[in-house]
């Protein structure tokens, strides 16, 4: 199986406070310091209930400040097709999605009201055509996720499981892990 449109969502800590208007001043930010015209502009969609957020549209891929199932988190959508091995493709996805959690972690605009818990992720495939919702695709996708996440969370224990057995959902596992790393600290256990 060749993955595709990867999804990676890191949800926000319990204590975190999500502000919609803060979110589009970062998301601002970052359109007008880009050395590219990779970044295309933003939609805010915090009035819907359990909904998209505030989603920032590039080119290549979508980032948001999620809040399906009113669970926040940043959510990386990669659109596009990536070269490479499936391994390579979920490294790189992590650790894309950990360096913007690291941004925005970081961030004036944002009053050191967010923090990220990389021990709690979801990692979806927005594609059902390639990757439907089976247990043959779970077991596929298992061989090349498990190393990069052991790479990621070094000796910290973890599990994978899917988030639904339902066909007409998209494939997501929901990976736990009994850590304290940091954001920094699984980045750079990535190698990013």
């Amino acid at each position: 199986m060749d993955l595709q449109q990867i999804n990676i969502k890191v949800y926000t800590t319990e204590d975190s406070n999500v502000n919609y208007t803060n979110f589009i001043k970062v998301f601002n930010r970052w359109m007008e310091e880009a050395d590219s015209d990779d970044y295309l502009n933003y939609a805010d969609y915090s009035h819907v209930d359990a909904g998209p957020g505030v989603l920032l549209i590039l080119k290549q891929a979508n980032y948001s400040i999620d809040n399906a199932y009113h669970e926040p988190g940043f959510l990386y959508n990669r659109k596009h097709d990536v070269e490479g091995e499936n391994a390579d493709k979920i490294r790189d996805a992590l650790a894309e999605t950990l360096s913007k959690c690291e941004l925005l972690e970081a961030s004036e605009e944002l009053e050191n009201a967010i923090h990220f818990n990389g021990s709690d992720i979801l990692f979806m495939i927005n594609n059902r055509n390639l990757a439907p919702n089976t247990a043959d695709t779970a077991a596929s996708i298992q061989s090349d996720l498990e190393p990069v996440l052991q790479k990621m969370y070094g000796d910290d224990d973890f599990t994978v499981e899917r988030t639904s057995e339902d066909s007409r959902e998209r494939f997501a596992v929901r990976i736990s892990a009994k850590s304290e790393k940091s954001i920094s600290d699984l980045l750079s256990n990535l190698g990013g």
